[in-house]
């Protein structure tokens, strides 16, 4: 993965109590802070996309993609 140098963007994100526990077991589980976590998992889903894996958003790679935007 490469990281960017310079100043870094703040994200919001909420999840439910469930997956808020899971995401917590395993920032301490790989003994990362939960916003190390964070960074790391969006960096590797950006990734993913970026190389055609739309799992995440419900697509397989024959799909168009979604203009961007929340449409979720």
């Amino acid at each position: 993965m490469t990281h960017a140098t310079g100043k870094k963007q703040p994200v919001r994100v909420f999840l439910d109590a469930q997956d808020y526990s899971r995401y917590l077991v395993q920032a301490g589980t790989h003994q990362v802070t939960p916003s190390g976590l964070g960074e790391l998992l969006i960096q590797d889903g950006l990734e993913r996309l970026e190389q055609g894996d739309f799992r995440a958003l419900g697509l397989d790679a024959t799909e168009p993609a979604r203009a961007q935007g929340s449409e979720r």
